[in-house]
């Protein structure tokens, strides 16, 4: 079954809806695999049940991608899910929180599986898609709070792979791998 063929073998990914923006594909490719990243809070993506669709997505939290002297870890667009399940529905400051929660629960389960120095949350350049334009504001500042006012965010109006969810974050950081 084909589940099973890309089941621990998923890319890191994030894919939403622009307003009046073109489709725009980024991708990276590369003779090593990257290595997947779970979050141990939420069900793997290609283990959702099929109340969310008739094929599973297939993506990984994340992904620790290298490079010659390098080690980067991507972050896929993470929510406001525990389990399978969105949790804080129709409460966008509680749902930015907990996708943070979710996000430093990928960058500890990649520190545990890196090569560099452990990831911290301020190493990260962040994309925050944004359900409603009038939710920027509340958000900007628990984000601030949380990552420290220096952080590197790019915020997006866009919709959400779920009618429930407000916000979705994705992240990427860099580290040098020390050659001796």
């Amino acid at each position: 079954e084909f589940q099973h063929c890309v089941t621990g073998n998923a890319p890191a990914a994030c894919a939403l809806g622009l307003a009046g923006g073109p489709l725009s594909i980024a991708f990276m490719a590369g003779e090593q695999p990257a290595v997947p990243v779970e979050n141990p809070r939420q069900v793997s993506a290609y283990n959702y049940p099929a109340e969310y669709g008739p094929r599973s997505p297939t993506f990984s939290r994340g992904a620790l991608v290298y490079l010659p002297g390098q080690e980067i870890l991507f972050i896929s667009g993470t929510a406001s899910i525990v389990g399978y399940q969105t949790v804080h529905s129709g409460d966008v400051l509680a749902q930015c929180d907990e996708s943070l929660t979710n996000v430093a629960s990928v960058v500890a389960e990649a520190n545990r599986l890196n090569r560099s120095i452990p990831f911290a949350l301020g190493d990260f350049s962040y994309r925050a898609y944004v359900r409603h334009a009038g939710d920027f504001a509340g958000i900007q500042t628990l984000l601030a709070d949380r990552l420290g006012t220096d952080a590197e965010i790019v915020y997006v109006q866009a919709d959400i792979c779920r009618n429930d969810l407000l916000i979705e974050i994705e992240a990427m950081a860099s580290h040098s791998l020390e050659t001796s």
